[in-house]
């Protein structure tokens, strides 16, 4: 990783129980070096906007600065990189299922990845992975507890395995959730990093807005094929756990009141 750029990817997802189902679809995200001065170009700025108070909190301090409180290996004063993977706001409009955030030493080497989760329910929740919970080096792997309420046709009960592999080219991120040590939900984002001119390309800025506007279409695309179709029973919201905060980027699903 060297500079930001527009990443062109594609996610897959596939449940395995209690039935089975999958889909997949290209899916662009933008990838932003939070330690860089640099501004973004006018062209990508002209359609999206990056609000702090959008990310991790709902505080106007700079996104870097709310990462390098959470990292607890990283110094202020730290020689390290700070990046983040998600999506901006688009005309005011902004839901990002998930954003990640990653601080790379000098040797280009992640040392730590925090994971925001939003759910339709105007929540979220922060999945700090460490070397406490990695499980394996190459590729990295984290394991984690679900703590987090997000899809209405599982429980939160299990544990989440995060893997992740991160070269000069491209990004691959997999989530898989067991319950019972058995897999039950699969999804991955596998997507290559454009050129630095990306950003200023109106082709790739195209591919932005669809990805952002089809967001939440999709989710409850999904949601009625996994009720309606498939039949999976649905499993109500439970309360709310420490650890789990008010969602700093509402979509239009939770402001519907969908149960979704």
């Amino acid at each position: 990783m060297k500079h930001s750029t527009i990443i062109s990817g594609e996610i897959f997802h596939k449940r395995f129980l209690p039935k089975s189902h999958s889909f997949k679809f290209s899916h662009h995200m933008l990838l932003k070096n939070l330690s860089s001065t640099k501004k973004l170009p006018k062209l990508f700025t002209f359609f999206f906007n990056i609000q702090n108070k959008h990310y991790l909190d709902s505080s106007d301090d700079k996104i870097i600065d709310k990462l390098k409180l959470q990292f607890s290996s990283t110094e202020l004063n730290s020689s390290n990189t700070f990046w983040m993977l998600s999506t901006p706001s688009f005309l005011g409009y902004t839901f990002n299922p998930a954003s990640f955030y990653f601080s790379v030493n000098s040797e280009n080497d992640v040392e730590e990845i925090l994971v925001e989760v939003h759910n339709t329910f105007s929540e979220s929740h922060h999945y700090h992975l460490t070397k406490k919970n990695l499980i394996n080096v190459n590729p990295l792997r984290f394991l984690s507890p679900k703590e987090f309420h997000v899809s209405p046709f599982f429980s939160r009960e299990g544990n989440y395995e995060f893997t992740f592999k991160i070269s000069e080219k491209m990004i691959f991120i997999q989530i898989d959730l067991y319950q019972e040590d058995t897999k039950v939900i699969s999804t991955s984002y596998s997507g290559k990093f454009e050129n630095q001119k990306s950003l200023n390309s109106f082709f790739n800025i195209i591919k932005l807005i669809f990805s952002i506007s089809k967001t939440e279409l999709r989710i409850l695309i999904q949601a009625y094929k996994l009720k309606f179709k498939i039949k999976i029973p649905y499993v109500p919201k439970p309360d709310k756990i420490n650890g789990n905060l008010q969602s700093t980027a509402r979509g239009i699903i939770s402001r519907l009141k969908l149960p979704f």
